[in-house]
Formats: C-alpha cells, sequence, structure tokens
C-alpha cells in the first residue's frame, strides 16, 4: 500500500511541475523588474527586441520580449509601449531593431516614446536546451540600471546560422569610428545548482550482526537475560561463554526517519555532492534464529521479545551524487560515507552504571556508515523541488558494557525510503 502512495505522489509531482517548468522564469523577471517601479521618475517602458551575444538572427528575442511584455502587463505595474509603435520609432530614427543601443541612444528613445526605462537583454544558449536570459532595467533620463534579472527558459525556437567572415572580408571592411554603438560586456558566470532538502521517512526493515565478546572474563546467561542452553532458566550457575554471535537478526523501525542536507551541481552539470545530518532507530524483532558460541557450536534460538535491543542512530553523512539529467525531472544515484552516534539500549542486557553492576543497558559510541541513495528529484520551479528517494545503508560499531576487555558488536544494515521538499539558494 505504501508503494501506491509513493508512485501517485511522484505522478502528482510530475503533472504539476510542467505548469511550474514554463511558467515560473518569465513571472520571476516580470516580479523583478515591477518591484523597481518606485524608482523611475515615470512607469511607462519599452521592451526592447533581446539579442544573442554571438550576433546570431534568432527569433528568440522576439519571442522573450513578447512575453515578457504579456507577464508585466498582467502585474500592473508599468504602462508596456505597443511592439509595433517601438519599432517604428527604431526605424525612422535610425535605430535599428537589433536591441543594442548605447546612452545617447536611450535618452533618444526616453524623449521621443515619452518613457521613463526601456528594458534590453541578451541571450545565451546553455546546456540540455536551455537559453540564459540576462536583462536590464535602464533610466532613460540617466542610463542608469535600475534593476536586473538573470533567468534559464526551454528554447522553442530556431535560429539562422552565424556566418563567419573570410580573411578577405574581414580586410575589406571599413574601420570602425571611435563612437560604437554601446554593447555591455558579458562575461558567463560559473553558477552552482545548490540547495537545501528537508526529509522525513522510514527506516523500513533490516538485518544485524551482534555479538558479544570478553578475551578474560567469561560471559554468563543472565547478563544477557538469555537461555542459551535451552534448560528453561539463565543464572549465574549455567555456563558460560567468551563469544555469543546471532547473525542476520530481522530489524524493523522503532521512529520517524528525519533529517536535513545541502548539497549542489555545478551549473548543468551532472556530479554533485551533498552533505547531511540525519536520525533513524531499529530494534530487534521477535523471530526464530540460530546463536554460534565459542566460534564452536551453532543451535536454535528464539527472540520472544519485540524490544530486546534498539539502536538510535544519529549521523553525519557525505553523499557523492550522480544525476541523468539536470532538467525538470532528475533521476540520480549516489555513493556515500559518514559517522555516526549510536545510543544502544536495552532493558534486558546488564551494565556497568558507575561501580554498578545492572539493567539496563545504555550507551552512546561513535560507529561508521556507508550508503547508496537511489532518487528522483523533480523541480517545481527556479527554486523549488520535490523528491522521493531509496537509500541502502550499513552501520558498524562496537560497545564494552564498560567491561574491561570486552568488545561487544553491531552491524546493521537498513533500507531506508524518504521524501521531503528542497529549495535553491
Amino acid at each position: 500500500m505504501k508503494k501506491k502512495y509513493y508512485v501517485l505522489f511522484v505522478l502528482l509531482l510530475i503533472l504539476s511541475s510542467k505548469t511550474f517548468a514554463r511558467e515560473d522564469a518569465y513571472n520571476k523577471m516580470a516580479k523583478e523588474f515591477s518591484d523597481s517601479a518606485s524608482l523611475l521618475p515615470q512607469t511607462k517602458i519599452a521592451i526592447m527586441p533581446f539579442i544573442y551575444l554571438d550576433g546570431r538572427k534568432s527569433e528568440g528575442g522576439a519571442i522573450v520580449s513578447e512575453r515578457l511584455t504579456t507577464r508585466i502587463v498582467k502585474l500592473k505595474k508599468f504602462q508596456v509601449i505597443e511592439r509595433q509603435l517601438l519599432e517604428k520609432v527604431l526605424t525612422e530614427q535610425n535605430l535599428g531593431t537589433t536591441g543594442i543601443i548605447d546612452v545617447e541612444s536611450t535618452k533618444k528613445i526616453g524623449k521621443i516614446l515619452g518613457v521613463g526605462a526601456i528594458i534590453t537583454g541578451t541571450l545565451l544558449d546553455v546546456e540540455n536546451g536551455m537559453v540564459e536570459i540576462n536583462a536590464r532595467l535602464i533610466n532613460t533620463e540617466t542610463a542608469e540600471v535600475i534593476a536586473t534579472s538573470s533567468v534559464e527558459v526551454k528554447k522553442i525556437w530556431s535560429d539562422m546560422p552565424t556566418v563567419q567572415p573570410t580573411v578577405n572580408q574581414q580586410m575589406q571592411q571599413p574601420a570602425v569610428s571611435a563612437q560604437q554603438p554601446y554593447q555591455p560586456s558579458y562575461t558567463p558566470v560559473k553558477k552552482l545548482d545548490t540547495f537545501v532538502d528537508i526529509f522525513l521517512g522510514g527506516s523500513g526493515t533490516g538485518k544485524i550482526n551482534l555479538s558479544f565478546e570478553n578475551s578474560s572474563t567469561r560471559i554468563y546467561e543472565y547478563e544477557l537475560s538469555l537461555d542459551m542452553n535451552g534448560n528453561g532458566t539463565y543464572s549465574s550457575t549455567d555456563p558460560t561463554y567468551s563469544k555469543i554471535d546471532w547473525e542476520d537478526l530481522e530489524t524493523e523501525s522503532d521512529g520517524l526517519l528525519w533529517g536535513v542536507r545541502m548539497g549542489g551541481y555545478g551549473s548543468g552539470k551532472l556530479l554533485g555532492f551533498e552533505g547531511e545530518i540525519s536520525h533513524y532507530a531499529q530494534k530487534i524483532t521477535a523471530q526464530k534464529t540460530t546463536v554460534t558460541l565459542n566460534d564452536l557450536s551453532t543451535s536454535a534460538f528464539n527472540f520472544y521479545v519485540d524490544d530486546y535491543l534498539k539502536v538510535n542512530t544519529y549521523l553525519m553523512a557525505f553523499d557523492l551524487l550522480f544525476r541523468f539529467s539536470s532538467r525538470t525531472v532528475q533521476p540520480y544515484l549516489g555513493l556515500g560515507i559518514g559517522l555516526t552516534l549510536n545510543n544502544t539500549t536495552s532493558p534486558y542486557i546488564y551494565q556497568y552504571h558507575g561501580s554498578t553492576w545492572k539493567k539496563p543497558l545504555d550507551q552512546f559510541n561513535v560507529g561508521f556508515l556507508f550508503r547508496i541513495p537511489l532518487g528522483l528529484r523533480i523541480k517545481l520551479g527556479e527554486t523549488a523541488s520535490a523528491f522521493l528517494e531509496y537509500r541502502s545503508s550499513g552501520n558498524l560499531y562496537s560497545f564494552t558494557r564498560d567491561i574491561k576487555n570486552e568488545t561487544d558488536k553491531i552491524s546493521l544494515t537498513t533500507s531506508q525510503t524518504v521524501f521531503g521538499m528542497g529549495f535553491g539558494f
């Protein structure tokens, strides 16, 4: 039943994410510019055609300009000059429609159209069919940049091929005059696709290997409250042992798995990392199994209770991640290691509490963790995401019951499923 809910959860996220992915980039630009309306002497503006940095001819500039115009008008913070009027003025004034203008042209457009600002910007193709848009809101009186916005959108237009001039053509070109149109310089900035995740889940089922060993002092049955020889009792007169082992004992979750993590990928890259702090708990269930005594004899054994031993694990882990796509739906696989702080408790096992020999067992010990996460992340717009992840992990540590020369060991493997929300920064 739980698997059905997880599948439904993922399907709903996929369906809802399509709308977010289409709309959020243009809405983000429109909102960022509209928030700056109060900084202008008047709210009438013109939106110039956007241009590619390499000078190619493309439908993209007009499409981006038109979509941004629609979003800005809806917010009702600006009056936007109609595109046909803008193109007519640019042509009549010999300013062209390339989107490249200098300081004097900016002021001239402001006076002729009666606008307080213009929006202009550049386009840059990036990986996975995406286009980076960098836009500026410029005051036409002072040529001052009032606000900027940078987003990525899906490329849905076609381009004309960019033809490089031959050597002869370059030699025949006229000398460049000192008064060149102003085009803002641009150096692509390598951004990190970073995130902070909050998640919950179930630590599921697991397996535990448990051993008690003392090289100098024999271990009595009563210390563990277990009937090793099957005579129906456990007392100080029963046989003693130097080593007691159980393998592959079944465990189950004994608390909510929760955690937070932070990580990131290079811009558009597939290799990333994350660091995590989380908690989960497992306990040994009632079961029929076998016990090995002194590494010699193996016999049938029953755990009759569900709370014989419990492990609360607090971990700090680091995962190396590989995602198969940097687009809206991002499957990923990882490999992680970490340190664990384990609280081992049992109401049936004796230990020294100071100088007093009594129940219960209650110790904190540091361990080592390794794991393999496998998940699916779905972007919900520019900064939000949701994810579902399965992870297989192993946790190794030892404890002593505060007895000299004793080494008690636990090896715990678990299968866990987590889900949560991520937020970019």
